[in-house]
This record gives C-alpha cells, structure tokens and sequence, in this order.
C-alpha cells in the first residue's frame, strides 16, 4: 500500500460512495500494487461529488494537507482533485478496517478449525482422571461433570466443573488456567487444590493445597487469595464467604477413595455416600437433616460400617439397607 493512500485512510472519515466504488477501493487495497497512487487518483476521477459545507470541506483539507505535507508557513497552491479526496475518504477507512478484520477473522478461523470440546461425567461410586492438553491433571469425584476444549489456544486455559475435582495444574505463566463453578471463577498459574460445587449443595467449597489460588466470587468486586491451607466456602444461598485455614490434604481424600466430614450437615453427608458407594439414600424422616456430623472413613469401610458410625453419632437416627437403597426413618 502506498505512502499516500495510508496517510489518506488515517485522516477522513466522513462520507460514503457507490457500490461500485467501494468494490474498487476494496479491490485496490486488497491487491496493492507499485503504482498505487495512478490507481487511486484514477478511483478519484471517477468520484461523483456530493453537496458538501464549503467550511467543512476546507477544514478537511487543511487538515489533510498539514498531515501528508506538514505545516504551509506559505500558501500552497491547492490540488482539486486532492479536496475530493477530503471528501470521499470514509470508504478507505472502512475498506481499510474491514480487510484487517477479515485477515483476523480468517485467522481465528483457521485457528479454531478443528476445535471441539470434552465433556467427562463421572458416575456415582467411580472416580476419573483426566490429563488436559496441557498435561494438567484432574481427578473427578462420582457425580461430577468436567468439560475443556480438546486445545487451550485462548489467553486463559479455561475448564467448567460441577461436582468435585481436584486439580494438578501445569504451571504456564503466560496462560493462568481458570476453573468456572457454580458463582465463583478460579484463577492459578500452577498449584494443587480442590473444589467442591454440587448442584444439590448450597456450598461451593475450595481448598488450597500448594501454591497460590484467586477466586472471584460473582457480584464481588474484589477476589479472595489463597494460601496453602486456605479454604475458601461460599454459601450459594445466602452469597456469605467464609475463608478459614484447615488441613488442606483432608479434603482430598476421596480420591483414595475415602471419605472425610468437618462438621458436615448430615442430608449433604449423605449425598456424598450416595456418590461414593452408589446407594439411594431415601430420607423417610428429615429431623435430623441439619444436625452435623464429624467423621473419617477410609476406603475400605463398607456401607454397613458407615452406617453403623452414623448411628453412633445420631442415636436416635433408625435406619434399614435394603441392597443399594438406605432408608432413613
């Protein structure tokens, strides 16, 4: 593109032209040559004037002419075909603007071509590992959903959760990598930690292992920092934060498989057996739902013996197995 028509885009904005024009012009720019200048004056030419303010018109050309000439310290003898130019530059600058976005735009194209997205669901009773693109690693409770583009080629390597996962990032400085769950986004660079978000459960739960996390928390302007051993509980409900400092390592257990309760309300504590041990638990009398528990149980205790310790912790609780169902009277 020559010196001229560049000086010429960048300075008037203000009109439009014909069709048969405009595919001149965008004929031009597209297939620029070394007399760019002959072209353009030719396009000129062919121009048919519209009315126009005769103080507006010179203002453009003052305008142009101080830009492509510098400041006249003496009168210049003025060009005429150079004040058409004044007025008919707007279709340059569109054309202009319209093939750099279309070179972008074909860009993108060719960059997302082939592009899909996973979509991991994990069944109650099992546990998945996924590795990203990027040698992350995901660890997925039952019940959970994981979903990531089969390539990270945006600024953020960006994953979707519902459920539970613990996550292994590959550290990109470059690339921060984003996890999205139910109201709240997290941020890290490369670090260890877990998130618990099910839709059945009002707390969105997570838990720093190694390094550092950012979670934004919706409708909050200001995110939250984590350390190692922060954990981090939004109440969905209510939209209360919570930050306190516990062993992050306990809350991971599950992945061993086992199961960990800090002061758990019983009806969510049972919703996490029914996704460990594929049971039902059918809740017959709801009277104790929001009593809390505190309990540790490793992977190799059975459904009978959970049970059984819930009952302990409860005494009043009646329960019955009938194979995969568990009812609470």
């Amino acid at each position: 593109m020559s010196a001229y028509l560049d000086q010429i885009i960048k300075y008037f904005f203000h009109h439009e032209v014909s069709e048969e024009i405009t595919e001149r012009v965008q004929d031009r720019l597209v297939h620029s040559d070394d007399d760019a200048d002959a072209s353009m004056r030719e396009i000129w030419d062919g121009l048919e004037e519209t009315p126009m303010d005769e103080a507006a018109a010179e203002r453009a050309y003052q305008q142009m002419s101080s830009t492509l000439f510098g400041k006249e310290e003496t009168p210049v003898k003025r060009l005429p075909w150079l004040r058409i130019a004044a007025m008919w530059a707007i279709p340059l600058l569109v054309l202009g603007a319209a093939v750099w976005y279309y070179t972008s735009a074909r860009k993108q194209v060719d960059l997302y071509a082939g592009l899909k997205y996973e979509l991991v669901f994990t069944a109650n009773g099992e546990r998945t590992l996924v590795t990203l693109p990027d040698s992350s690693k995901v660890w997925l409770n039952g019940g959970s959903t994981l979903i990531y583009p089969t390539r990270f080629i945006s600024a953020e390597r960006n994953v979707c959760l519902s459920g539970e996962a613990y996550f292994e990032v590959t550290k990109d400085s470059k690339r921060p990598f984003t996890v999205d769950v139910n109201k709240m986004k997290l941020k890290v660079l490369g670090t260890t930690f877990n998130v618990f978000s099910y839709p059945d459960n009002p707390r969105v739960v997570a838990t720093l292992e190694t390094g550092k996390l950012q979670v934004k928390v919706n409708d909050q302007k200001k995110p939250y920092l984590l350390n190692p051993d922060d954990q981090l509980v939004l109440n969905t409900k209510t939209g209360e934060v919570d930050v306190h400092n516990v062993h992050a390592a306990d809350y991971s257990v599950w992945r061993v498989p086992a199961l960990y309760f800090e002061e758990t309300e019983l009806i969510y504590a049972l919703r996490q057996i029914e996704r460990a041990y594929n049971v039902k638990v059918h809740i017959q009398n709801s009277h104790y739902n929001n009593q809390t528990i505190r309990a540790h149980f490793n992977q190799d205790d059975s459904i009978v013996n959970i049970m059984t310790v819930i009952k302990m912790l409860i005494p009043a609780l009646n329960y019955e197995i009938d194979g995969n169902d568990i009812y609470i009277k």
